[in-house]
């Protein structure tokens, strides 16, 4: 039996799309009400780094699943610190959605191997998240050079809604399936109560 802790990331990338969501309705444009948002970048940013960093050091998954969740993980954790501190200085958030754009980038790769080799219980669901979730990194700095336009601010939370819809189905799955006391985890012991 191998360490999977998989559902605490889907629930940050979950909790993390939320609070985008709400960045971008309530926050894009008014830098005071932007900085009330880094605390949850923080939290979001520092669980995906804590987990992702220690699924990428320790491999505790199968084989290249460690690659296929840890290391996109890591660069979502990156770039959601970045946003914290970005948005608590105040600073012009276009360095952080230049760095999203190259984790969005290696995120849309992630989810095209998922589906081409069929990982995951569910490769199609998996793999289109990460796409998702990809494309709103690569379109991070077109949003935010062009957030005064309510169209392209509208287009950002639909496409941030749809893939927080997609995370939470893939997420949802998960949890109920690992908590199952009938299913594999469900029956799973510590070595020293064996």
């Amino acid at each position: 039996m191998f360490v999977d802790y998989l559902t605490v990331f889907m629930a940050d990338v979950v909790a993390g799309l939320g609070v985008l969501i709400a960045f971008v309705l309530k926050g894009l444009n008014d830098s005071e009400k932007a900085k009330s948002f880094a605390p949850a970048f923080a939290a979001v940013g520092l669980l995906a780094i804590a987990t992702g960093l220690h699924m990428v050091l320790t491999w505790p998954l199968p084989g290249s699943h460690n690659i296929a969740f840890g290391e996109p993980f890591l660069l979502y954790g990156f770039v959601f610190l970045a946003a914290a501190i970005a948005v608590a200085k105040g600073w012009d958030l276009m360095p952080t959605t230049i760095f999203a754009l190259f984790a969005g980038i290696y995120a849309i790769i992630v989810g095209g191997s998922i589906m081409g080799y069929g990982m995951t219980k569910h490769p199609f669901t998996s793999g289109l998240g990460f796409i998702a979730a990809g494309l709103v990194g690569v379109l991070s700095p077109v949003v935010w050079k062009l957030r005064e336009n309510k169209v392209i601010r509208f287009l950002g939370v639909v496409l941030l809604a749809l893939t927080l819809l997609l995370w939470f189905i893939t997420m949802y799955g998960s949890v109920t399936g690992h908590i199952n006391p009938q299913g594999s985890f469900g029956k799973w012991t510590p070595i020293p109560m064996r």
